[in-house]
């Protein structure tokens, strides 16, 4: 008998789920629900002009499996479409440089990363760091084989692979989950009262979880996501280059400073930048009675409504937007069984830094499914798990929305 899957949220988590279990299980039932009309999602935090993809990690596990990514952003056709190796370089005064480069070294993979001074950055990359402020800067780690991901194209390539592989898309708002009366998790139901039932239920919802956990069963506390995953927001602005701009940056490489980044213009001009200090929203649930930090109920999650306050954080800029994601305590993702409801599993909290992991997390998740993660990684993605440690700490959230309007 064949299985089938469900699959709420079409990010990177949930796309690349479906493709892996579609190649795994051909025969299987495949369903993806989203409230996007369109696919890949645009209120993804997958959705955008441009992705960095690096595997210039100071966490070792991390390096590791960006490696793993890193190779398919190059080999295969499916991704290396999209991928622009336009080198990366990190302003950092942690000594992250040289820790990055021993987890190269230990890894006894082929690496060009290096280490330089302000003076010879000054005369990198046609001059366009020349005139920077390196007051206080010791070392620049730069590696030139690292580079960014033409994102939106990218999912997207992969969402019609899946069709083609009989995946099915389905536009719906999930409002709640559906429990049997032994808390098996047996589907969904929609705003315009739909449901939709499988035999393993998938939440790929991001910044959502929390809520859509609180609204499916308020009365249970052993349900809820609790700290495990908050919903935060970054604000990124996007300049458009002039013909002559384009021709200074077309070398430039991905940024990385200890507050923001910038990421190489796309091919008709388009320069991103973000400033890399989140924020919460956090508000009572009242149905639940907790504490739940979730995007605003709008249609669009108000990603185009900036306030002023986070407008002078990016000046200069003609288009401004938030960028959400569910972003867990020490940023590693969850990938498993929910351990109080049966048929229930959690893939998410890319946590900012899930985005290059396209082409292979989905691969985790059906070992996961299937019963076949190894300990080290059930133990690591756990949803009860010890917070120890950091993958991306320098994007937890620590202040809220409401203190910037």
């Amino acid at each position: 008998m064949n299985s089938s899957y469900l699959i709420i949220g079409g990010g990177i988590f949930g796309v690349s789920t479906a493709y892996h279990l579609a190649q795994a299980y051909p025969e299987a039932s495949i369903v993806l629900v989203d409230r996007s009309e369109e696919f890949p999602s645009p209120l993804a935090a997958s959705h955008d002009f441009n992705k960095i993809v690096r595997a210039d990690y100071g966490n070792s596990f991390y390096c590791q499996l960006a490696l793993e990514a890193r190779q398919a952003w190059t080999s295969d056709p499916l991704y290396s479409t999209f991928y622009h190796q336009s080198g990366l370089l990190n302003i950092d005064g942690t000594g992250l440089g040289k820790r990055i480069i021993r987890n190269y070294e230990d890894s006894k993979v082929h690496s060009k990363a290096t280490i330089i001074g302000s003076d010879e950055m000054k005369f990198r990359y046609n001059g366009i760091f020349a005139d920077a402020n390196y007051r206080g800067v010791d070392e620049i780690f730069i590696n030139p084989l690292s580079g960014w991901a033409e994102a939106t194209l990218a999912v997207k390539a992969v969402v019609e692979k899946c069709r083609n592989s009989g995946v099915k898309f389905i536009q719906g708002d999930v409002t709640n989950l559906i429990f049997d009366d032994h808390d098996r998790c047996t589907g969904i139901k929609t705003t315009d009262g739909r449901t939709f039932s499988a035999d393993k239920v998938i939440l790929s919802t991001g910044a959502g979880t929390a809520r859509l956990l609180a609204e499916s069963s308020p009365e249970r506390e052993d349900l809820q996501a609790g700290d495990r995953i908050t919903a935060a927001a970054v604000v990124t602005g996007v300049v458009k280059l002039t013909s002559e701009q384009m021709e200074r940056f077309k070398t430039s490489p991905a940024f990385i400073h200890s507050i923001d980044s910038i990421l190489p213009p796309t091919p008709d001009g388009l320069l991103k930048f973000c400033v890399d200090v989140s924020f919460k929203n956090t508000s009572y649930h009242q149905k639940s009675g907790q504490m739940i930090s979730a995007p605003p109920d709008s249609l669009d999650q108000d990603q185009h409504k900036i306030p002023n306050s986070l407008k002078n954080e990016c000046h200069r800029v003609l288009v401004l937007t938030l960028a959400r994601d569910g972003i867990t305590p020490n940023q590693d993702f969850i990938i498993s069984s929910h351990p109080c409801s049966r048929n229930l599993y959690i893939a998410t909290g890319g946590s900012f830094h899930g985005w290059k992991f396209l082409p292979i997390i989905g691969k985790y998740v059906v070992q996961m499914l299937d019963g076949q993660l190894e300990p080290e990684l059930q133990k690591r993605w756990a949803w009860n798990r010890e917070q120890t440690g950091s993958a991306h700490e320098r994007l937890l959230p620590q202040r809220e929305l409401r203190d910037l309007l």
